[in-house]
């Protein structure tokens, strides 16, 4: 620990300052308390588990903090997990401060808005990510809070660091393309005129086997949808190095399976014989989150637009695509499910197959916990006389559980104990970053689904401010109507299906999800089930809806389905297969699909 530095400040204050020699920065800043820092510093500690730092959140003044300047946390400050810093428990704690940055948009739209610079390292992948660079943070100190709430002397805290650029590692993780992985970039024009700035969309592309062999092949194309991720990594990475021998737990286990990956695509054998495709993951990070699910929205912009018309046939002219929508297919899981299953369902002639693997909430019936239809409060279960917390999440991901002390892949313990609420996982991103600007969850769901607030900011769903005007948790009706007329996909199946979209969409929907899903996502899909499932549907669904569990025990987040002998195997082993048990079935389907006369080279080696 850094030696505590005594500042001009009041006695039992908490202050940040910006250095004089820095220049005057936007954005919030964030100080973390922890009772340990043995494990790693308190800025890295925050989340939605029992073991969360506390959290405090204020935004720089108007204009930015200008070098020299301070801001103050007191017993007024909003918190996370606590409310207040009166009220945590006197001892001692180490404390560390951060500067996430925000910068200015001058949208087309006319917003004038400050939000975050990038919610992404360029390093990152598989939504977890260091602090963006830029992110400026001060040592970590230790101080002593008194039983009334105040700090034994002043506690003055100092942002000497900051996160600096790294180099990404590229798509195929080595720095540059590869003979199979290559890297295709655009700056969208239809997202600039939205954004008013440079906006970037990338595809990491993975080339069949004998690509090169063959000049004259064209290729159908799947598109693996999910987390920014800097490598290609379409729900098990690729990788021509076997695991090395001091490798363990899960990452022994993905290694295991990067080389199988590998080893499989570049033989003239195996699962990939006669399903020749391009493979391709999508990068379009966005200033509210991670990805922008990829459909166009009021707050995000047009990026199922700039996918569709800029990005993939920029792609498919380059190696070869075949180009049309018979020979196009999805896949995704979690954000990516949500991806695979929206796209096809909103262009429904684009793509021929989708896997949505524990989509996010495909229908409002059941946004997790919330029934937007019905429900008056998101927080608490509606009651005359009883205040029950709505649960957001329970028990534990289990996606890289491994049996202690080995690389065997272990699954999970679905208890069904609830880990955060929905009031707890919401207020942690208000603190982090309020106007939807934590590039949390919650905030890039109102982002993407919702409309423009009148501040030109997403309009809140229900009222997220426990200090405010509004019933806290009260749910925006209004707002919920356009969240349903224009993103409730189950909704837009149950009124288009027999008015044509069910003839454009039979057969092509195939969703997953684990019986006791972490974060409550199996009940959409219950939803949706109940549906799809009617015999009297004109035409049947055709596809499949398949809610997982072994040995009578449910699936946590995020399962993708049995193997492809119909076995059951731990989340750790078939998020790794997601091309291996899909893209086989998709070629299936592409072949009986294909018009006469279409190019069918991909199906004959």
């Amino acid at each position: 620990l850094a030696p505590l530095t005594i500042a001009a400040a009041t006695a039992g204050s908490l202050t940040v300052a910006l250095p004089r020699s820095s220049s005057t920065k936007l954005g919030r800043v964030r100080v973390y308390l922890s009772t340990s820092c043995d494990t790693a510093p308190p800025r890295a500690q925050c989340s939605d588990s029992q073991e969360t730092a506390q959290v405090f959140g204020v935004d720089v003044p108007d204009g930015g903090l200008r070098p020299g300047g301070t801001v103050a946390i007191d017993a007024s400050t909003l918190g996370y997990p606590r409310h207040s810093i009166a009220s945590l428990p006197a001892g001692t704690y180490c404390v560390q401060a951060e500067l996430f940055p925000y910068r200015r948009y001058l949208r087309g739209d006319g917003a004038d808005l400050l939000l975050p610079v990038s919610c992404v390292s360029d390093a990152g992948g598989d939504g977890a990510y260091g602090s963006p660079p830029g992110t400026l943070y001060s040592d970590v100190v230790s101080a002593v809070l008194g039983q009334d709430g105040g700090w034994l002397g002043p506690v003055a805290l100092e942002l000497t660091h900051e996160v600096a650029a790294v180099r990404s590692p590229g798509c195929s993780g080595k720095g540059n393309d590869t003979d199979y992985i290559k890297t295709v970039s655009i700056h969208s024009t239809l997202l600039e005129r939205f954004w008013g700035t440079r906006m970037k969309l990338e595809a990491c592309v993975l080339l069949p086997f004998g690509f090169h062999e063959r000049p004259s092949a064209r290729y159908p194309l799947l598109i693996a949808h999910g987390h920014y991720s800097a490598t290609f990594n379409p729900g098990g990475r690729f990788d021509d190095t076997p695991p090395s021998a001091n490798l363990s737990g899960y990452d022994r286990v993905d290694q295991q399976y990067a080389y199988w990956l590998y080893s499989n695509w570049t033989s003239k054998d195996g699962p990939f014989r006669g399903a020749r495709a391009l493979v391709v993951t999508l990068n379009h990070p966005t200033p509210f989150f991670d990805d922008s699910y990829a459909v166009d929205s009021a707050n995000v912009g047009p990026y199922g637009s700039a996918i569709l018309k800029e990005l993939l046939p920029l792609v498919e002219k380059r190696y070869r695509g075949i180009g049309a929508g018979w020979a196009r297919g999805l896949l995704g899981g979690s954000t990516g499910g949500w991806e695979a299953f929206a796209m096809q369902v909103l262009y429904p002639d684009a793509f021929n197959f989708a896997v949505a693997a524990c989509p996010d909430p495909v229908g409002f019936a059941s946004y997790t916990t919330i029934n937007l239809y019905s429900d008056r409060n998101a927080y608490f279960y509606d009651s005359a006389f009883k205040r029950t917390p709505r649960p957001g999440y329970r028990d534990h991901y289990s996606g890289t559980a491994t049996v202690p002390g080995t690389s065997t892949p272990a699954y999970g313990s679905p208890y069904g104990q609830t880990t955060a609420t929905v009031e707890e996982m919401n207020r942690r991103e208000v603190v982090l970053g309020p106007r939807s600007r934590s590039c949390g969850q919650w905030d890039v769901w109102e982002a993407v689904f919702g409309p423009r607030g009148a501040d030109g900011y997403p309009a809140r769903l229900f009222c997220k401010d426990p200090s405010g005007d509004c019933e806290y948790g009260a749910v925006n009706k209004s707002v919920a109507s356009q969240w349903v007329e224009r993103f409730d996909m189950t909704r837009r199946l149950k009124q288009q299906w027999r008015h044509g979209l069910g003839e454009k969409l039979s057969g092509k929907l195939h969703v997953y999800v684990g019986g006791a899903d972490s974060f409550f996502l199996t009940n959409a899909v219950m939803d949706l089930q109940d549906w799809a499932s009617d015999p009297a549907l004109d035409p049947p669904f055709g596809g499949e809806i398949v809610i997982g569990a072994h040995e009578g025990r449910g699936f946590e987040h995020c399962w993708n389905g049995y193997l492809p002998d119909g076995e059951a195997a731990p989340n750790a082993v078939t998020r790794e297969l997601y091309v291996m048990t899909y893209l086989p079935r998709m070629a299936e389907r592409w072949a009986a699909s294909a018009p006469a006369g279409a190019s069918m080279e991909w199906r004959s080696y």
